[in-house]
């Protein structure tokens, strides 16, 4: 059956319900026909069964006024109903009622794969994903060789499985190429669990979105918001606005935009600048003895130094601080040196109007530190039958965590628990109390995401789903309580899931893993930078994603995305207090030019700092056509990617538009605008400003700087 309008035609197979045919009128988008759904099962002992609707029968086919409703039945336990409904975009809930003895865990729906067309597969085609912030991925096998390959959800949980709300932040998803592209999205607004992903199928690439349902065993489950798929022109800022449309008129009401929010301190607005260091070891598994950044007050003339040369003011966030063992949660307190020592540093760091923050590591319980020997809590860990507190499998068993396991052995808490925010809550009191003015209470919780937990003891239903979302930002909502008073902001690593926004306000950004799957893009905050503003994080494992031997100017290049991305930016020192790659670069001899850094960063930030109606609050908007030359950088095992040698992105206040082009380079660059019609425009630089008028303009970018293109909105 063929259903179709002006925009799109729809083929359903009447004897299967699969997917034939999805096409805009200029492309087939359907490569390889797949069961029009997939879901998971759970029995009562936690073992799983997967079914499709292949294995089903189609026992009803209606079709009513650009409506279509397909009944399927497994034998006489399940009944599954998948609604389309056909307007300007194509939207799908499905309803599973239950007759039987096991728990729906996750349902997939609509299941389809489009050709395999990537530029890496020499088509035209890219796909953009959710992941840290935003990535667009040009060739499939490089994404698969790396680190993030396709990876299925499961217990115990990892800090790289694509969940949303997590490492995934976002639930859009965009195929799309010279032919038109798909976007792809779930338009909820309670933040449902998900995961967003896709797979090499060879000569196709099939999405695998899957919708946990947190149901309870014998229950049904009804999806109460859509799965939508819209075709559009274009690249994938336009994926990105049709989202932001959805989400700003569809948004919950603890969403505050940043000129509104109360509970953002003053300091947000002064966009100051990371400076991050550990003050044991020299990196994650280093010997943790002292470096020369202890004591706390070592690193104060470096502080003051890069002050000056940055013109700015600076935050200091401290790593391997901890008084127990570095990245050990949940304990933290006292910190290493004793409390005195570390609010020596606070105070003088607070009277030259600095701040200062600390990292921790989220919702974990260390049992055995593996770079402190002697932190050992294993009696604490039976005598206190903490274990009952735990994320469990589903067979109820309590596993190891994976999350760090290189650096500690332990156990993931259940974000459930009473007793982690009691301990949670203490810990964070004493910090909050010393004077520190940023916490970043859930690194390695990516995105806030909290682990998968079957556990059916604990009062939630024993799958994954919307309880857990609940339970995080519960949690969060009490330990904000504590830091209410002083607007000490809490964060996580990668930027807050769109569910967590509102309680993380701060956050480790991490587009650079996005270099291992293909190229980062401002995805993050073209929807989300009114609501919140992240740093540019410690970059760790860069290293492993980019040759920075061979791509000396690749600091640069990622200083200049975190800029245009709207991000606060950061440096990692060694400690000698020069600057490093990436927190976790071993080799201490070989460092970025710090001159080349130093000048890029001082006048990045002046921009943030004179512009804030565009790049602390505005909407991130279309960059007009940009044309300029590229060069290559050398990713991962030296493989040869082409970079744009500016950056750009484009901002609004609402009355005017302002297009940033960023040099990270150390000679000038040329670029031409084309605004596509004839605009009056003023060109800020820092040699001064020129205003003009055109349908295009040519520009030479001066080295390591910006430039401002201002034109009416």
């Amino acid at each position: 059956m063929i259903i179709g309008n002006a925009l799109y035609s729809v083929e359903i197979d009447e004897e299967n319900g699969r997917i034939k045919s999805l096409s805009n009128g200029k492309k087939e988008f359907i490569k390889e026909e797949t069961p029009l759904f997939r879901m998971s099962l759970r029995d009562i002992n936690g073992e799983e069964t997967r079914v499709d609707s292949d294995m089903a029968e189609l026992t009803d086919f209606t079709v009513s006024n650009q409506a279509l409703s397909l009944v399927f039945a497994f034998n006489s336990e399940f009944e599954v109903i998948i609604d389309f409904k056909f307007n300007k975009d194509i939207r799908v809930q499905s309803k599973v009622i239950n007759k039987g003895e096991r728990a729906i865990e996750w349902i997939s729906c609509p299941c389809f794969a489009v050709p395999n067309d990537l530029i890496g597969n020499g088509g035209t085609s890219k796909i953009l994903w959710g992941f840290n912030e935003g990535a667009v991925i040009e060739d499939i096998n490089y994404r698969e060789k790396g680190w993030f390959g396709y990876r299925e959800p499961k217990y115990p949980g990892e800090g790289s499985m694509p969940i949303f709300p997590g490492m995934v932040q976002m639930q859009c998803m965009a195929y799309y190429g010279a032919d038109g592209g798909l976007y792809i999205a779930t338009h909820d607004n309670n933040g449902n669990v998900k995961s967003f992903d896709f797979q090499d199928k060879n000569e196709s690439i099939e999405f695998d979105i899957r919708l946990f349902t947190g149901a309870q065993i014998g229950a049904d489950y009804e999806q109460d918001y859509p799965f939508v798929m819209k075709f559009f022109e274009g690249d994938w800022q336009v994926a990105a606005e049709i989202y932001r449309g959805w989400f700003e008129e569809n948004k919950q009401s603890d969403f505050k935009k940043i000129t509104q929010n109360e509970n953002l301190p003053d300091w947000y607005k002064d966009s100051p600048v990371v400076i991050t260091y550990p003050i044991r070891g020299k990196h994650d598994m280093d010997i943790m003895n002292p470096n020369n950044m202890f004591p706390y007050m070592n690193a104060m003339a470096h502080i003051e130094r890069l002050s000056q040369e940055l013109d700015s003011k600076i935050m200091v966030i401290l790593m391997h601080w901890e008084g127990s063992a570095p990245w050990s949660p949940p304990y933290v307190w006292p910190p290493y040196g004793g409390e005195d020592s570390l609010k020596e540093f606070i105070d003088a760091l607070h009277k030259q109007g600095n701040l200062i923050g600390v990292y921790c590591s989220g919702l974990g319980w260390t049992e055995q530190s593996l770079l402190v020997k002697e932190y050992n809590r294993h009696n604490d860990y039976l005598e206190n039958n903490f274990e009952k507190e735990m994320c469990a499998s589903p067979q109820g068993i309590v596993e190891k965590s994976h999350i760090c396991d290189f650096i500690r052995s332990g156990y993931d808490f259940c974000p459930t628990s009473e007793v982690l925010y009691n301990i949670l809550k203490n810990e964070l009191k004493q910090i909050v109390d010393s004077g520190i003015d940023y916490v970043q209470i859930l690194d390695q919780n990516h995105g806030g995401n909290s682990y998968f937990c079957y556990s059916k003891n604990h009062g939630h239903p024993p799958v994954p789903g919307k309880w857990q979302i609940d339970a995080v930002k519960k949690l969060l909502g009490r330990l904000n309580e504590v830091t209410k008073e002083r607007k000490v902001l809490l964060g996580c690593e990668s930027a807050a899931g769109e569910s967590y926004i509102p309680e993380l306000l701060f956050s480790d950004n991490r587009y650079e893993l996005c270099y291992n799957v293909g190229k980062p893009v401002p995805l993050y905050g073209d929807l989300y930078h009114e609501y919140v503003n992240n740093f540019s994080g410690n970059q760790v494992c860069t290293d492993y994603f980019i040759n920075c031997k061979k791509s000396p100017e690749s600091l640069c290049l990622r200083i200049a995305h975190s800029f245009i991305a709207g991000d606060m930016l950061t440096l990692v020192l060694s400690d000698s207090g020069k600057i490093m790659w990436n927190w976790g670069w071993r080799e201490y001899d070989n460092v970025p030019n710090q001159d080349e850094v130093i000048k890029l960063v001082k006048n990045l930030n002046y921009w943030r700092k004179a512009y804030p109606q565009y790049l602390l609050s505005g909407q991130m908007v279309q960059n007009f056509n940009i044309d300029s030359s590229k060069h290559v950088v050398y990713q991962r095992d030296n493989e040869e990617v082409l970079h744009d040698d500016v950056y750009y992105s484009a901002w609004t206040d609402g009355n005017k538009k302002a297009q940033f082009i960023v040099n990270y380079n150390v000679e000038p660059k040329q670029c031409k605008v084309d605004f596509s019609e004839n605009k009056k425009y003023e060109i800020v630089s820092c040699d001064g400003a020129v205003q003009g008028e055109g349908k295009s303009v040519e520009i030479t970018v001066s080295p390591l700087s910006a430039i401002m293109i201002e034109t009416a909105y």
